[in-house]
């Protein structure tokens, strides 16, 4: 559905439960659920709306091991440089939290 499409919808939807809302109150005809629910998807499909088949998705299996192909030389670079970073970073953050712990100590 688009915006207007999903928009509409809804604000037929809202009216659709302040009317039955309503006739609950005034003992009205539209008390009764499955009438509720009629009343609706017939408004629903004489604004053009019709039923489709639910599309199973299916989640892509993950390649076995050993079948993709070999990364490029510089991919390979990137990912050495990015670990080194992270390992440096890691590093840094050991060495300020001990020397935060000694701080609080001494």
């Amino acid at each position: 559905m688009t915006d207007n499409e999903t928009a509409a919808a809804i604000k037929s939807l809202a009216y659709r439960i302040r009317e039955r809302e309503a006739a609950i109150r005034d003992g009205g005809e539209f008390a009764d659920a499955d009438v509720f629910a009629l009343d609706f998807m017939t408004a629903m499909r004489g604004q053009g709306w019709r039923p489709t088949e639910a599309k199973v998705f299916a989640v892509p299996k993950p390649a076995p091991p050993g079948t993709l192909p070999p990364l490029k030389p510089e991919t390979t670079g990137l990912l050495a440089d990015l670990r080194a970073d992270v390992e440096a970073r890691a590093a840094a953050a050991k060495l300020a939290k001990e020397a935060a712990r000694k701080a609080e100590t001494s």
